[in-house]
């Protein structure tokens, strides 16, 4: 499977590196919505050894068609994949669906794969699998889900008076920057979707708003650094779920009595 460097590689990224990390710092493996894998979900603990769970539970034989499917037709799966293999060193052989150490070679009947750099980014750790072609680009100024109710609600949280902190605790950084970089992949892969801008402008509202001390011993200097990292990784955790976008902007008017938000329309305007 490569190098004893992957049987021992633990889940979890530098302080430089961007990917799919959970509320403590952990790298989440990108399959987690296939199979029924637990990694990320409430009660369950990480993988300390991410490429081998690839090759012991995703990867199985039963399971690489579905996979390759996927990987071909899902433009931020792909991405999201390229980039975890990144971070740990290692190459997707998408004809096979085994990982590679960089320097490795997979062998087949009719040739031998081999990693190398052709785009200088993410896309080039899986081999073998196209990059699913980017989403249609069109631009509808109303539709019956209410895209300019995005552009709506952009205007009325950025008219909140919402502050921020002014610089992110180190502890953060890491799972904030996986944070953006989803944002700005799906701006890039969409530029033309209205609600992707709106989710790329609306994050740091989101997720870095400054904690409230509420007693004496909150406010003491140690306790409020503390309140305000837990703070910031909770919301990045639940910025990734399916919901967490508009959890987190409903407690934002919540909290200066604007009302509530819910797809497709605006409530207490």
């Amino acid at each position: 499977m490569g190098s004893a460097k992957g049987r021992n590689m633990v889940s979890s990224a530098s302080e430089g590196d961007v990917g799919s990390t959970s509320s403590n710092g952990v790298w989440l493996c990108p399959f987690r919505n296939f199979h029924e894998c637990k990694d990320g979900k409430p009660g369950s603990s990480w993988y300390n050894r991410l490429i081998a769970h690839f090759q012991q539970f995703h990867f199985k034989d039963d399971r690489k068609e579905s996979l390759q499917g996927a990987l071909s037709k899902d433009l931020e799966l792909f991405l999201n994949v390229g980039e975890t293999l990144r971070v740990l060193g290692y190459w997707l052989c998408g004809r096979c669906m085994k990982t590679h150490a960089l320097s490795r070679g997979c062998h087949h009947p009719d040739g031998v794969f081999t990693f190398s750099r052709k785009f200088g980014s993410d896309e080039d750790f899986v081999v073998g699998i196209p990059r699913p072609q980017d989403p249609v680009m069109v631009v509808e100024l109303r539709t019956p889900q209410g895209v300019m109710g995005d552009v709506d609600l952009l205007e009325r949280v950025f008219s909140l008076l919402v502050r921020t902190v002014k610089s992110i605790p180190p502890s953060c950084r890491l799972a904030f920057a996986q944070a953006l970089t989803g944002a700005i992949h799906k701006v890039v892969a969409s530029p033309g979707t209205v609600e992707n801008w709106v989710k790329l402008l609306l994050l740091p509202r989101c997720t870095l708003k400054v904690v409230k001390p509420s007693s004496r011993q909150e406010r003491r200097s140690g306790n409020r650094k503390s309140l305000q990292c837990d703070s910031i990784l909770r919301a990045l955790a639940m910025w990734k779920e399916g919901s967490g976008f508009e959890v987190l902007v409903n407690s934002l008017l919540s909290d200066t009595g604007e009302g509530v938000v819910r797809r497709g329309r605006h409530n207490g305007r």
